[in-house]
């Protein structure tokens, strides 16, 4: 797929644009910009919204929004083109200095987006911040995440991170050492709720199509550090998050896109020659594995009450 170049400029009296990407979003969506429209009241901004392709009543829902508020614009899809390439849709029309990459099942707490912002802006270092992110019960998501490496996979595969949860070696990965409490410097916090900086995402070229919905924020979050940014993960602003909407409406087919989207990361950032070997290795492992979580997931379906996390 070729990458569609993104050169737009800033608009210096815009602070932020705020992108979401929505599909059959109906039961969420509006809430979700309400809360938006509460925040730009203490900044300046926009939400821009690309439907992908939405069968339910999310288009018409929009509509009637960027009707009634000004700060909405829509774009809407004749074919669901993948959270990336939505994402870029919307950053081809962003004027903001900074962008914030939000899911449509998100509600924003008061004061996060502005004091985001500030965070964002107290050090020309900082290249991305993001916020706890809490189920609506008020329990919090584990959300940030180290790069992974290929032992990680092979510890998951063995069935050593389950065994060691809060091991930072058996599950350093998915960083089960970590409370989620605390103010740090992360890798990779879920793309669920980003704060990045606007030239620098925009410098980036937005996100990469080749992983249409899963490792995209991994993969821009490690270029983001290749650039020599840091990345905070910011405990004291919340954004609730219902999680997973999307993705449980095709459980199967995004269980597969989790999968490639994993061995398309190593194969990308692990380029070297003696990294060939063990990205083979986990590939197949990644491959492998499918077979038992898509028998796990069609037995769920059939009434077997057992969760299982997904890459």
């Amino acid at each position: 797929m070729v990458k569609k170049e993104i050169v737009k400029e800033a608009d210096p009296s815009l602070q932020l644009s705020i992108l979401i990407v929505s599909y059959n979003s109906v039961e969420t969506i509006k809430s979700c910009i309400e809360s938006l429209v509460d925040e730009l009241i203490l900044v300046s901004g926009e939400i821009i919204v690309v439907d992908n392709a939405s069968i339910d009543d999310t288009p018409s829902l929009l509509k009637a929004l960027a009707t009634e508020h000004k700060q909405v614009q829509i774009q809407l899809n004749h074919s669901n083109r993948g959270f990336a390439v939505g994402n870029n849709q919307a950053l081809e029309l962003a004027k903001g200095k900074h962008v914030l990459i939000l899911n449509p099942d998100t509600i924003i707490q008061q004061g996060s987006i502005k004091g985001l912002l500030q965070e964002l802006e107290s050090d020309e270092r900082i290249g991305l911040v993001a916020p706890q992110l809490q189920f609506p019960d008020g329990r919090i998501q584990k959300s940030c995440r180290r790069f992974p490496t290929h032992m990680d996979v092979i510890y998951h595969s063995l069935g050593l991170s389950q065994l060691f949860p809060e091991s930072k070696r058996f599950n350093g990965w998915k960083m089960g050492d970590f409370d989620h409490q605390t103010k740090c410097q992360v890798d990779q916090p879920a793309g669920a709720a980003l704060l990045i900086n606007g030239d620098i995402l925009r410098q980036l070229n937005g996100f990469d199509p080749n992983f249409p919905m899963f490792f995209n924020d991994v993969d821009l979050c490690k270029r983001v550090k290749n650039l020599g940014c840091e990345i905070w993960y910011l405990p004291e602003f919340v954004v609730v998050h219902l999680g997973g909407a999307s993705v449980k409406q095709a459980k199967i087919k995004m269980t597969v896109s989790s999968h490639v989207s994993f061995f398309r990361y190593f194969e990308k950032h692990f380029t070297r020659l003696h990294q060939q070997p063990l990205n083979f290795i986990i590939g197949l492992l990644l491959y492998l594995s499918l077979i038992p979580r898509i028998l796990m997931i069609s037995l769920f379906k059939r009434g077997i009450n057992r969760s299982r996390d997904t890459l």
